[in-house]
């Protein structure tokens, strides 16, 4: 695949290490669309994946909040009160509407959308928020002064980016959607169009071509995990394409934490589909009867009050499911009053 002069070609090769990980992100793909699991849970793995997005990819940037700072922050609908909060609230409201940046095809507008979102309040110079940048950037270490890469020229930019995006739009029937997801992520970086937050853009741009595609398996699974796991090894991977071009090393990499990422959905998927089927086919069980059950599953001993909280429902509303489950002889009580607890009948 050679590059040319008027048009973005990516360079790279189909290796055994590629093809192997399509074929088994392929696999886990079909076991998690296939997975019935009820819709309390689907609910809760996305919101997981949400919000572990919204952790890990803002962390690789140095955000100091840990993951259940950035739980209790989103879960409670909390405003933010420090940069730090409102840098993970807006990649969390990116995420969470980020289909609504896509209208057929992804056009400059697009990525200079979700930019926008993305630093909202963040910049020293507020005019940069959803622009091009018109200076030059230079990427390195503050404190050894060491230059790691230098990207193109400011001016540069806006046609780099029409030549990726036309072969984007044009791409897709061609090539496999990871592929697509991988070398987009790249390219961002490599053409850093922002003065900053080049990397949350570029992230939050390859979920979408995966999302478009279907192949963010109903919102579960997060990339950014696997990239925070080991930040050099992220870094490096994006590197090793910067000298002569070639993508094959990062695309392995790339392709790597797609597969390494489905799994553990795959893994937790299936758990929740094990649970869901001992219940699934019994007679006129609601939605929120099975939630209860499958809970009983997991703490072997419940009370009214985590029924509320898993359901978010009233007292007397989770009263009333325990009472038709106790009908049924599908849980009993043990205890009086506030202490009662209920578990599974012996017989």
């Amino acid at each position: 695949m050679k590059i040319s002069d008027n048009m973005f070609e990516p360079k790279f090769t189909y290796t055994n290490k590629i093809v192997n990980y399509i074929a088994k992100i392929a696999s886990a793909k079909e076991v998690i669309s296939n997975a019935k699991i009820i819709p309390l849970y689907d609910t809760k793995l996305k919101q997981d994946a949400l919000i572990k997005s919204s952790h890990y990819s803002t962390s690789i940037e140095g955000n100091p909040l840990n993951l259940d700072e950035v739980k209790t922050l989103i879960n409670n609908n909390q405003e933010p009160s420090t940069k730090a909060e409102q840098e993970v609230l807006n990649y969390f409201n990116v995420l969470n509407h980020l289909d609504d940046y896509y209208d057929n095809i992804i056009t400059k507008n697009t990525i200079l959308s979700v930019h926008k979102n993305l630093t909202k309040g963040l910049l020293k110079n507020p005019e940069y928020e959803g622009k091009f940048r018109d200076t030059p950037v230079v990427i390195g270490n503050l404190h050894t002064k060491k230059i790691n890469y230098i990207p193109p020229d400011a001016y540069k930019v806006p046609y780099l980016l029409d030549e990726l995006l036309d072969w984007l739009n044009n791409s897709t029937n061609e090539m496999y959607p990871v592929i697509i997801a991988g070398i987009l992520h790249y390219e961002l970086v490599r053409i850093h169009p922002f003065v900053d937050g080049n990397g949350r853009t570029s992230r939050l741009m390859a979920t979408l071509i995966l999302s478009i595609n279907r192949f963010n398996i109903n919102n579960y699974f997060t990339l950014d995990e696997y990239y925070n796991q080991d930040r050099q090894a992220y870094v490096d991977a994006l590197k090793s394409a910067d000298k002569n071009h070639d993508l094959t090393n990062w695309l392995e990499y790339f392709c790597q934490g797609v597969l390494h990422s489905i799994d553990k959905v795959k893994s937790e998927v299936l758990n929740l589909a094990q649970i869901t089927s001992k219940y699934d086919n019994t007679i006129e069980l609601t939605p929120n009867e099975i939630s209860v059950l499958t809970l009983l599953e997991e703490k072997k001993h419940i009370q009214n009050k985590d029924i509320q909280d898993m359901l978010n429902i009233s007292p007397q509303a989770s009263y009333k499911i325990i009472t038709k489950l106790k009908a049924k002889q599908l849980i009993e009580s043990v205890g009086n009053g506030r202490n009662t607890k209920y578990t599974k009948p012996k017989h």
